[in-house]
């Protein structure tokens, strides 16, 4: 991706999809799945992928079990100690998995490769950490410590290029964290940063739109905020929603997360009837689903997923290509984010599937979704699309609302 200036802003020519890649932690499997990783990565960018979301991994959150200990209620306080060394030896084990992928992708690959390549590193805005925010309940919102914004924000980069072993961090990720006052202090220094170079471009995630109002009011030049969006999810898809809007008028993009519903719309779920049959991690990763999508159920996926197999079948690609496309083709200038594990696929002398993410992405290239099939799928998913908009105000002016026969 490159980046040229126009009227002081900075321009970077928009990818189609950008991988979201999870490390390979050591242990599972020692040094060498590394290397291993680091070969799957190498595919991608031989298929013409260079754009990666280095995505966190944290590890589960303590459940509201933990409170009570021997038949007593714990001191929060207590509970909030733990709390935070557990976030902190994640973190620890996280950047030492960034660290070593980094160190081996640098050795095994030309610079010349290296240098096409747009690596975007996530940064964590947490929230302040008092005794109301770790009580019964409210589990989900601790973070580790509080943030300041300052020197902690220039720590937290300096730490990623030091892993990284660059002269400036391609992308940063700015994380959106609930009830958090630090969001613009943290904008503030991190473009203090890029207008020293350390940093090319930075991005939000999650930014509710009045949040996402703020900074782009304040002069924060944003390049994309990253949302949740699929089929059941259309909500941060629509052009003509709140979201929508705002982007366009300040020339922001999308990075639509999630497209494929952590992996619930493929093909392996095609045959899958009732929800009883799904496994205990798959039936996790629907309950999520539905959680983000009020209003759907069980029949509706259903329905989607019957579609998409249809319309599979017709062009002869799988159902996650196709849900891809459609994503692709709804909204111009929106990018969308697909996840892989680098490290989780083992090679074929091992008994295992070879890696084969990047020909399932490749084939999302291979086909357009003709106009039927688009409608369809706004059917399915109730997304209205500008189009179907424009004509339903075209039908509505061609009525003689003066006709009293029409009246009735």
């Amino acid at each position: 991706r490159n980046i040229d200036i126009d009227d002081g802003r900075d321009v970077i020519s928009p990818c189609l999809i950008a991988v979201g890649i999870h490390p390979p932690v050591t242990g599972h499997g020692g040094k060498g799945v590394w290397r291993e990783g680091v070969e799957n990565c190498q595919k991608l960018i031989d298929s013409g992928f260079n754009t990666f979301k280095v995505n966190p991994c944290y590890g589960k959150m303590l459940d509201n079990k933990r409170y009570v200990r021997n038949g007593r209620r714990r001191d929060p306080s207590s509970f909030a100690w733990e709390h935070m060394q557990q976030r902190t030896f994640q973190t620890d084990v996280r950047h030492q998995a960034e660290t070593e992928f980094y160190q081996t992708l640098q050795q095994d690959t030309p610079s010349s490769v290296l240098r096409s390549c747009h690596f975007m590193v996530n940064l964590e805005v947490p929230s302040i950490l008092s005794e109301e925010s770790v009580t019964r309940g409210s589990d989900k919102e601790i973070a580790p410590v509080s943030f300041g914004n300052g020197w902690m924000v220039r720590e937290s980069v300096s730490n990623a290029l030091l892993r990284t072993k660059g002269e400036c961090l391609d992308s940063v990720i700015l994380e959106y964290r609930k009830n958090s006052p630090y969001h613009l202090d943290v904008l503030n220094t991190l473009f203090e940063m890029k207008q020293e170079g350390l940093i090319q471009s930075i991005s939000t995630h999650n930014f509710p739109p009045s949040l996402l109002r703020s900074a782009l009011g304040s002069g924060f030049n944003i390049h994309s905020n990253d949302v949740r969006g699929n089929l059941m999810n259309t909500y941060n898809l629509q052009s003509d929603g709140e979201l929508g809007v705002l982007c366009n008028d300040h020339g922001s993009s999308r990075l639509v997360s999630a497209p494929l519903g952590g992996g619930l719309f493929t093909n392996q779920y095609c045959k899958i009837q009732e929800r009883a049959q799904l496994s205990a991690s798959s039936e996790k990763m629907f309950q999520t689903l539905l959680d983000s999508c009020p209003g759907m159920n069980w029949k509706r996926y259903r329905t989607i997923m019957d579609t998409l197999a249809d319309i599979s079948l017709k062009h002869q690609v799988s159902v996650e290509s196709t849900a891809l496309r459609w994503l692709l083709q709804i909204n111009d200038g929106d990018s969308i984010s697909v996840g892989t594990h680098l490290g989780m696929d083992f090679v074929e002398e091992e008994g295992g599937q070879p890696y084969s993410r990047q020909r399932n992405l490749r084939q999302v290239f291979t086909f357009s979704l003709e106009e039927d099939d688009m409608k369809r799928l706004y059917r399915v998913s109730g997304f209205t699309s500008e189009k179907d908009m424009q004509s339903e105000i075209e039908t509505n002016r061609e009525i003689d609302f003066e006709n009293r026969a029409l009246w009735m």
